[in-house]
């Protein structure tokens, strides 16, 4: 069977839903079928970790420290060349900018596909080196790219509206592992004694990078709502440090005096046994395009409460709650709503969860339409089916 050589270029290899989604998807390709390459403009990071375990090769071209320039394509360059890639992938809106220039540097007819992980474009809530890069991918989306992906049909608009083609735009939703996040009572139960509290405990966790998008602070001070009216619930948040620090979230802890409550965990490598721990789980965000939060979440048959933002509504369905963002009110009515459900029915709201995400996110399936996007890009045509598919070890 002809092996496609595929090169993917991301902006970078942190512990983000972008960066792990990638993962999970390189991971589960047949060694015999692909010949990847991953080429990260900026770190290494934990998704980097996560790459080299399943055996794919990584670059961390370290672009952060000379600064990220159109002079930087030449490290770039030099690598897709040495590659000599089938199909460039780009992932994120520099690794689209970067690799597709790269790509048509190495070889003008080279295939690129171009993977957008955004939905909005808003200029109250979006840097503007974000926006300037999402604006020249409109430019650039007649020449360089064959195909755009979107992880969500909710990036559709923002992206027609800076004149990205229409005719080259599709999406691909994220994928879940549902073998890897699933319920758990174990791991519910040895998080739980790690946390310090019982199994009856109510426990509500957030999970997401240290970021405004993801809005911590209308999570604290909804927690601080909830509290009022369920004086036992706990509350967990989970992620990187990246614009604000752990010791920011605990002095938005402190305003609202929770200390006692909280538990702030940092980055965790152990998300499905986080995930069933919780008997909810929250996305806050004022900003996103599919969270995988949600998605794992939902896999572990944990309700979930999220704000009305990218395809977060569409995901959750009828198993959750939806809000409006930036709204701590309604944020706390809809987890103490969750909370205060029978035993039973919140359980079966979970199981809902974990039907919808098995029938229609399950990440053999979504691998499969990357697989069948990529062979046929490079030039083989067949018929794919996710038999093929291998389970990342």
């Amino acid at each position: 069977m002809d092996r496609v050589r595929l090169a993917v270029v991301i902006n970078d290899l942190g512990g983000g839903g972008a960066e792990r989604m990638l993962a999970r998807v390189v991971a589960r390709l047949r060694p015999d079928e692909f010949d990847v390459k991953v080429i990260s403009l900026t770190n290494f990071g934990p998704s980097g970790e996560l790459l080299v375990e399943a055996g794919i090769p990584v670059v961390a071209l370290d672009l952060q420290k000379r600064r990220a320039t159109p002079w930087s394509l030449s490290a770039l360059f030099r690598e897709l060349k040495q590659f000599q890639p089938d199909v460039v992938q780009g992932w994120m809106y520099l690794g689209n900018l970067f690799g597709g220039l790269a790509a048509k540097w190495v070889r003008r007819d080279l295939p690129v596909i171009w993977n957008v992980r955004h939905s909005t474009l808003d200029p109250r809530i979006d840097s503007r080196g974000l926006r300037w890069s999402a604006w020249l991918g409109g430019k650039l989306s007649r020449w360089v790219p064959d195909h755009i992906l979107l992880n969500a049909e909710a990036a559709r608009p923002a992206h027609l509206r800076v004149g990205y083609a229409a005719d080259k735009l599709e999406v691909i939703p994220n994928g879940f592992d549902v073998s890897e996040f699933h319920p758990d009572p174990e791991a519910r139960q040895s998080i739980r004694q790690e946390l310090g509290i019982t199994s009856e405990t109510p426990l509500v966790g957030l999970v997401g990078r240290l970021h405004p998008h993801k809005d911590h602070r209308s999570f604290v001070q909804a927690a601080r709502i909830v509290a009022d009216r369920l004086p036992q619930a706990h509350f967990v948040l989970v992620g990187e440090e990246l614009v604000y620090t752990v010791a920011d979230a605990w002095n938005w802890i402190d305003q609202v005096g929770l200390r006692e409550r909280f538990h702030v965990l940092g980055i965790r490598k152990d998300l499905a046994a986080i995930n069933a721990s919780l008997d909810l789980s929250v996305c806050s965000s004022i900003t996103e395009g599919f969270p995988n939060v949600i998605g794992e979440a939902m896999s572990c048959g944990v309700p979930c409460v999220t704000t009305d933002v990218g395809e977060c509504a569409e995901v959750v369905g009828d198993t959750g709650r939806v809000v409006p963002k930036q709204n701590p009110q309604r944020l706390a009515e809809a987890i103490v709503e969750l909370l205060t459900l029978p035993h039973d029915v919140r359980v079966a709201l979970g199981q809902a969860a974990r039907q919808r995400i098995v029938e229609r996110y399950d990440i053999e399936k979504i691998v499969a339409r990357y697989r069948r996007l990529w062979r046929t890009t490079a030039g083989i045509d067949e018929s794919i089916s996710t038999t093929a598919l291998r389970r990342a070890a």
